[in-house]
């Protein structure tokens, strides 16, 4: 960019990016619509939505409150530019309300501070260093929180154009004419534009604006104030309290620091440590683009290596409760050719919600500009504070550069140091003067690993590994092959559960292999070397050193509830970075680790006193359930202030072998799903053509069962939830996508569920008519009576023991997913009640039975197609899902076939249902053959006298 200065308008933007993604804003937001809506009706006069085309017409007039600052002179008739002294185009800065803002929605006061001030129009007037500059004043909302390119003087941008009518997309709009006076740095302005407010009141505010300190040139300490005052009177709605504005200049700056002596006051005594050179971070790209990416958009964890308590822990005297636990670094002004850069240093309040909370704060906010040393290696800042700025802004100036700031990108890592970015925050202060603090250590939160290929790990623990750590020996049947050291295997999510029954979540990233960084696969499925290619013959692997970056995020238990999924609250972390060996002949990883400590314990701010075990699973084959099973624990005395409990660890080893298992039996239980509904269809539709051939023995059939095996068919349809396909359209696992095959079979379900139905009704119908027409109704209805008084009481305490038992057991399903970390499902009611509906429909026979030892019937009123091929579509899923029990492992979205969310599948049930499903069955068949009351003892029959009472 040769001398261009490259305005970064990151520096606004990173107040507001957690608030919106950048992205491009709705023009109309939802909450404008009813205003719009009564201006399209008529309701609202245009006059109300438009600018006036001349802004010196407004009712307030530029004389009247402007003279006194800059007299009112003639502008000349040239054609107009668009910048002025630092202003370019577009120009932001935040504003300070200590009343009450009432124009604009506290929605948008509440999140963010943000203005921009577009420049329009600047012509030359009759008064020499006087300008006329025409422009807009807008609050920027939540969905124009960004800045807007700030133009360069070397650079051509065109202006833009306040809009004709009220703009939905912003709440706050002031089009403004004025002078601005280039030897006095004053600008003053008057006009009037809209307030748009959440529930669609428009109003008209009329306002001036007065600036202060607008050079042509600035420094670090330039600093624009000035006030917005409302010219309504007090008592009208479009009046609003007189708002504070500071301004960083952005045009024409001048860096302060220079090469040599200057550089050397503002570096560190200490800063020796080994580091990239300017050329192997950039790689290529610009100094002011690769600072943006790598710098300005990261995160950084601060220590603080002095501080005991809240005083002398930040600069400037501050005295805050909770401690920043980060920083942020945004960039106002960056410089290629000299790579020099201007930023604004953030601390990270604790207290306020930073995902919804992006205020300029000045009080916690430093600025400050920087050059790379070329020498050292390292970015060196001074760094300023902003003063005077209680309950007004109009007053604040830049003061106190006694903050000083490096910034570096070590080359070496090792079990202590693992971050691509790190640096320090001191001051030149005596440790007497007011306003001195310790040193803090800043270090980055995300490590771009592919950014810095040179990048070298030292293995400092090898004496505690080899003693902690030693080497299994293999056995004789023991030879399968687990994951090489640089597959994609060694990278893997885990649940975390401790032994006091707290759970969290975390991830196990390996560094380094041996000498060389671990370039991890990008995608879950991606062929890596020949780890999933067909061996010839088995081959030793050996051990290797290897190092990883743990995170763990604990979560609270959540409240149980009725919905489907628990709501997690995230607690606290544990990040650990450790170093071992790994044995790829056993699958054995044993390591030390090291975990940061947020709040140091004594002079101890790292916790090394830590020993991981993890087991993984082979690449062929489903041994040890397909999982990773390891431990963390501590190996200091309990009596440590550092020791913790140990905390087992489990994850899923998802290879590509274990992919296409899961898939063949996706494909497997989809089509046993089609095979079981086709059977019930054939099933009951035997049972219609034998019902149709003999229509004397339709009252001899269960209404009861009827009503049972047509209601399971009917819910699921009327409910409309996935009762065969559980959360098909969940994206937690690329194992859905698979080109529309299970929506395809799903209609082919649902249809064939669908005529089942029918056919059940059109039986039941025919029954229902049959027995009403019938001599021995009363009889037969007698039975039925009986049937209904013995089942439902049976049904309905059934029910309530399921909910009561589940209830006292009432614990989260943890399901292990192979992209996302971890799943928690809660079963609530609702899935109680499904299960349990799924037993009764096992059970369907139950309620004919009881039919026929009350009628003492011995009519075959079912044709045993039609029973024994019901039972076995009942008993099918309980069989499979013993089968299974152990043979592979259950992800998300594979339950199709046995789903537990809909019946009571374990090794004990699926023992006990089809045994119980086989047993009415047979009983059904000797009934048909013996009588009703064929199961039942002599002595507890009904007497034949009854049986002939006659009609």
């Amino acid at each position: 960019m040769g001398d261009e200065t490259f305005n970064v308008s990151m520096a606004m933007y990173d107040h507001c990016s957690p608030i919106v993604p950048e992205s491009v804003p709705n023009s109309k937001p939802p909450i404008y619509e009813p205003v719009k809506e009564k201006y399209l009706l008529g309701e609202i006069p245009m006059t109300f939505w438009t600018f006036d085309a001349s802004v010196s017409s407004v009712a307030h007039s530029y004389s009247d409150h402007c003279y006194s600052i800059v007299p009112e002179p003639v502008p000349k008739s040239e054609p107009p530019v668009y910048e002025f002294g630092p202003f370019g185009p577009s120009q932001s800065g935040f504003y300070y309300s200590d009343g009450d803002f009432r124009v604009v929605t506290a929605n948008i006061t509440r999140h963010t501070n943000l203005f921009s001030f577009y420049t329009t129009a600047v012509r030359q007037t009759d008064k020499d260093g006087v300008f006329m500059i025409e422009g807009s004043f807008e609050l920027q909302g939540l969905l124009e929180s960004v800045l807007y390119g700030s133009g360069s003087s070397q650079l051509s941008v065109p202006p833009r154009v306040p809009p004709a009518v009220a703009d939905y997309s912003n709440p706050f709009i002031l089009r403004l004419h004025g002078f601005w006076s280039e030897s006095s740095g004053e600008l003053c302005m008057v006009g009037t534009g809209s307030a748009l407010l959440q529930e669609g009141t428009l109003l008209t505010p009329v306002a001036v604006l007065k600036l202060y300190n607008i050079k042509t040139s600035s420094s670090i300490t330039t600093l624009i104030t000035g006030t917005l005052e409302s010219l309504s009177p007090s008592n009208d709605n479009n009046y609003f309290e007189t708002i504070s504005i500071l301004m960083p200049p952005q045009l024409n700056y001048k860096f302060t620091i220079v090469s040599g002596d200057s550089v050397d006051e503002i570096s560190s005594e200490s800063d020796f440590e080994e580091n990239f050179p300017i050329d192997s971070i950039l790689q290529g790209r610009s100094f002011c683009s690769k600072f943006t990416s790598l710098v300005f958009r990261n995160v950084f964890n601060l220590q603080y290596t002095g501080c005991r308590s809240s005083m002398k822990c930040l600069p400037g005297d501050v005295v805050i409760a909770n401690l920043p636990c980060s920083i942020t670094l945004s960039a106002i002004n960056c410089t290629d050719v000299l790579k020099r850069v201007r930023i604004f240093l953030k601390f990270d309040d604790n207290i306020k919600h930073s995902r919804h909370d992006k205020r300029f704060d000045p009080s916690t906010t430093l600025i400050g500009e920087g050059i790379w040393d070329d020498k050292k290696n390292q970015l060196h800042v001074l760094l300023c504070r902003f003063l005077d700025i209680e309950n007004s802004w109009s007053n604040a100036h830049v003061g106190d550069c006694t903050t000083r700031l490096s910034l570096r990108f070590p080359t070496i890592w090792s079990i202590k140091e693992t971050s691509t970015i790190m640096g320090q925050i001191w001051t030149n202060k005596t440790e007497d003067d007011s306003g001195y603090f310790e040193n803090i250590v800043f270090r980055s939160t995300e490590n771009h690993m592919h950014a810095l290929p040179d990048l070298k790990y030292e293995y400092t623990e090898h004496y505690r590994v080899r003693n902690l750590c030693p080497e299994k020996k293999l056995g004789r049947n023991r030879k399968r092959r687990y994951p090489s050291p640089n597959s994609i295997g060694m990278k893997f999510n885990m649940l975390v559960e401790s032994s006091e029954g707290r759970t969290g979540w975390g991830s196990a990233n390996a560094l380094t292999v041996n000498s060389q960084l671990y370039m991890h696969a990008r995608l879950i499925f991606a062929s890596i070397r020949d780890d999933f290619s067909k061996p010839t013959g088995w081959e030793p692997q050996g051990r290797a050193n290897i190092s990883y970056r743990i995170d763990i995020k604990w979560h609270t238990p959540p409240k149980l509830t009725d919905e489907d999924n628990a709501s997690i609250v995230p607690d606290e972390k544990m990040e650990i970075t450790a170093e071992g060996i790994y044995d790829a002949d056993t699958g054995g990883l044993c390591m030390i680790g090291c975990r940061k400590l947020d709040q140091p314990l004594g002079n101890a701010s790292i916790d090394c006193g830590i020993l991981l075990n993890f087991q993984f699973a082979p690449v062929k084959g489903l041994e040890n359930g397909g999982y990773i099973r390891g431990e963390i624990k501590s190996i200091r005395e309990k009596s440590d202030l550092l020791y913790f409990d140990h905390l087992d660890v489990s994850s899923v080893a998802y290879n590509r072998e274990q992919a296409r298992h899961t898939i063949w039996t996706m494909d497997l239980e989809i089509a046993l799903v089609v095979i079981s509904q086709t059977l019930v269809c054939l099933s009951v539709r035997s049972q219609f053509y034998h019902s149709k051939r003999h229509p004397n023995r339709l009252p001899f059939t269960s209404l009861v069962m009827l009503v049972i095996l047509d209601l399971g068919q009917l819910i699921p349809l009327v409910l409309n939830y996935e009762a065969l396909f559980y959360h098909k359209n969940d994206q937690g696992t690329v194992l859905f996508q698979t080109s529309g095959w299970l929506e395809a079979n799903e209609v082919i379900i649902r249809i064939t569920s669908m005529v089942a139905f029918l056919l059940y009704f059109r039986i039941l119908q025919q029954a229902f008519s049959s027995r009403s027409k019938d001599g021995n109704g009363k009889g037969l209805w007698f039975a039925e009576k009986m049937t209904l008084l013995v089942t439902l009481p049976l049904y309905v305490s059934g029910a309530i023991i399921v909910l009561l038992v589940d209830r006292a057991n009432y614990k989260r399903d943890i399901v292990l997913l192979p992209i996302s970390p971890v799943d928690y499902w809660q079963r609530s009611t609702l899935d109680d009640l499904k299960s349990y509906a799924g037993l009764i429909s096992d059970g369907f026979l139950l309620p004919q039975i009881l039919f026929n030892i009350f009628s003492n019937s011995r009519e075959n009123a079912l044709r045993p197609s039609f029973y024994i091929g019901t039972s076995l579509v009942r008993l099918l899923p309980h069989v499979y899902d013993l089968y299974c029990d152990h043979s592979y492992v259950e992800y998300k979205g594979t339950f199709i076939y046995a789903n537990p969310a809909e019946n009571f599948f374990s090794t004990v049930w699926d023992v006990i249902i089809p045994i119980g499903v086989l047993l009415f069955a047979a009983i059904i068949y000797l009934q048909q053959q013996f009588g009703g009351c064929c199961i039942v003892p002599k002595r507890f029959r009904w007497s034949e006298s009854y049986e002939n009472i006659p009609m």
